[in-house]
């Protein structure tokens, strides 16, 4: 990971109404933003940003509610969020086991996580912009080779 990505540990973040905090204690794995279709509608905009971490690295308190469907990719996704005010909080994948992806956004300061990839590219929306400095892929880039 960059530096310019990688965040101090114990950051907090939490839900627009409070009811939900949270708290990492690892820097992410990988950052990016992703124009799929359920990102953009997860977050009303053109795109979503997120942080993968260890999911044994996100601890948080209130409750939750969670959303399970068929991603672009086929596989199984599912979004958490905060059951008053609707806030999504972080993710999982199928695709990813032991794996979340945490809403950038939610974060109280998401000011120094910088994203260093996009995917689904080809779904970018004519209004919408795609740094020309981030490395793109038009779907999900393969997974990196076990070693």
């Amino acid at each position: 990971m960059n530096d310019s990505a990688k965040p101090s540990a114990a950051r907090q973040g939490g839900c627009l109404c409070g009811a939900v905090r949270y708290e990492i204690s690892s820097d992410p794995e990988m950052t990016g933003v992703c124009y799929c279709t359920s990102c953009r509608r997860l977050s009303g905009s053109g795109h979503a940003f997120h942080a993968l971490l260890p999911e044994s690295a996100l601890v948080f308190t209130g409750q939750v509610s969670t959303y399970e469907w068929t991603a672009d990719s086929g596989g199984r996704v599912s979004s958490s969020f905060c059951p008053v005010c609707g806030s999504p909080l972080f993710g999982k994948s199928t695709a990813m086991p032991g794996v979340v992806t945490l809403r950038v956004a939610s974060l109280d300061d998401p000011a120094p996580i910088k994203p260093q990839m996009a995917v689904y590219a080809k779904r970018l929306l004519p209004w919408d912009h795609l740094d020309p400095a981030l490395p793109a892929f038009p779907e999900m880039p393969p997974a990196p080779a076990a070693g």
